[in-house]
Order: C-alpha cells, then sequence, then structure tokens
C-alpha cells in the first residue's frame, strides 16, 4: 500500500475513505505478519511472542485510527464554531449598517463586543 509507514491525512479524505485505507493497512499487515511466522517456521514459543508483537501492533493502529477520528471531529467542530462566528459577525454588521449610529448601544446592551472573531 503507497501510504504504509507515513500518517494519513484526515484532511485529503473523507471519513469513509480514511476509515477504508486504514483498514485495508491493517490487513496488510496482519497478513505479512502470518505469512513471515509460516515461512520461518518459529518454535511455539516464538510463535506466542510473535502474536503478542502483532496484537501489540493492532491495538496501536487502533489507537492510532481512534485518535485520527477524534482530530477529524475537532477539526469539523471547529469549522462548524468559525462559520456560526462569521454568521455573528454579518449579524452584526447587518445591526450596524440599519441603525448606525444606535448600534453601538444595541450591540453594548446585548454584550456583543465589536471586535474580531475569536481566537482559540
Amino acid at each position: 500500500m503507497e501510504n504504509q509507514g507515513q500518517p494519513i491525512n484526515s484532511q485529503q479524505l473523507s471519513y469513509q475513505q480514511f476509515q477504508e485505507q486504514v483498514q485495508q493497512q491493517q490487513e496488510l499487515q496482519r497478513q505479512q505478519a502470518q505469512q513471515a511466522l509460516r515461512n520461518v517456521g518459529l518454535d511455539p514459543h516464538s510463535q506466542q511472542i510473535s502474536k503478542v508483537v502483532i496484537e501489540l501492533q493492532n491495538i496501536l493502529s487502533e489507537l492510532q485510527l481512534t485518535e485520527n477520528q477524534i482530530q477529524m471531529q475537532m477539526d469539523a467542530q471547529k469549522r462548524q464554531i468559525q462559520s456560526l462566528q462569521q454568521r455573528l459577525q454579518q449579524a452584526v454588521a447587518l445591526v450596524q449598517s440599519t441603525f448606525g449610529a444606535n448600534a453601538a448601544a444595541v450591540q453594548s446592551s446585548a454584550g456583543i463586543q465589536p471586535q474580531g472573531p475569536i481566537v482559540q
């Protein structure tokens, strides 16, 4: 797989594409590990250790997938907040253009700060 060993960029993929790509990568890793075990003919103790290592790798992959999913959710929420901020600014601008000099009084009574967007 072309992205094996590289982090998957959640900004460039849809959620479904991202999940499919990660699952394909995990399946490929599992198959390669199983084939490697068959090829070397390890003794039972070594096979058990290898299975544990494979399980740890699978857990790591799942953790990375979960981390990427959370990052995607945070990115989506950030975009939603920015959209709401923009809508609020547009509403304030409309109030200012409609009511002119009275807009400052409307803003202060509503507790709206006429400054730029909220930066987090």
